[in-house]
């Protein structure tokens, strides 16, 4: 890791020069060639072949081609994204998500919790109204893809396998919710207004008044 970060730092120049081709294919096939070897050098060492990758993207972002490399890297992204989760779901037994239902349930209201109240703060510390800070973290409720990510590493790593079932029901219901919460925002702030008394409702009618 010390290493990436000392080339993405200190190699940007080096690497623009040794990317500089004007071909598609043969930049795009350098570029993936280089990551899979990266990553399979990754697995060699005992550490996730997703980390090596990771860390390979990481020092290419300083580079002059790293907008290239996006445009032509984000269809093979969303393909191979598609097959990972298709691949994933294969791999569940759906009987077994009764066992992780309230461990999911538990993890999805710590998440809820934890969204609002860190949207809250930001809004609040910006300036923003208790309303507007609420919809901040109705907004930013995290679907929870990078659990499925997560979870596979931990079960190549030997943890418990109702990581897989607990994963999938995480992404499931948040992948509800996280649109559902945002749409009713205002029901949303209504309820929680009730409890906080943050804002009169008397006010807006005093000002419609005046």
């Amino acid at each position: 890791m010390l290493l990436f970060f000392v080339i993405a730092r200190k190699g940007p120049p080096i690497l623009n020069k040794l990317l500089n081709i004007t071909s598609s294919e043969i930049f795009i096939i350098v570029v993936f060639s280089v990551m899979f070897f990266i990553a399979g050098f990754s697995e060699t060492l005992h550490v996730a072949e997703a980390i090596g990758a990771l860390l390979f993207g990481l020092a290419l972002s300083e580079t002059d081609h790293s907008e290239r490399i996006e445009q032509l890297v984000i269809p093979f992204r969303d393909f191979f994204g598609a097959i990972f989760f298709f691949s994933f779901g294969l791999s569940i037994d759906p009987t077994t998500l009764g066992d992780a239902l309230w461990l999911a349930l538990g993890a999805i209201a710590l998440t809820i919790i934890g969204n609002v109240f860190a949207g809250m703060i930001a809004g609040r510390q910006a300036g923003l109204q208790h309303k507007s800070s609420l919809n901040i973290g109705l907004t930013i409720m995290a679907r929870g893809e990078f659990t499925i990510i997560v979870a596979n590493l931990g079960l190549a790593g030997g943890l418990s396998a109702i990581l897989k079932p607990f994963s999938a029901l995480y992404v499931l219901i948040l992948a509800i919710l996280g649109p559902l919460l945002a749409k009713e925002s205002k029901r949303v702030y209504g309820t929680v207004n009730k409890i906080f008394k943050w804002s009169d409702p008397t006010d807006k009618v005093k000002k419609r008044k005046a």
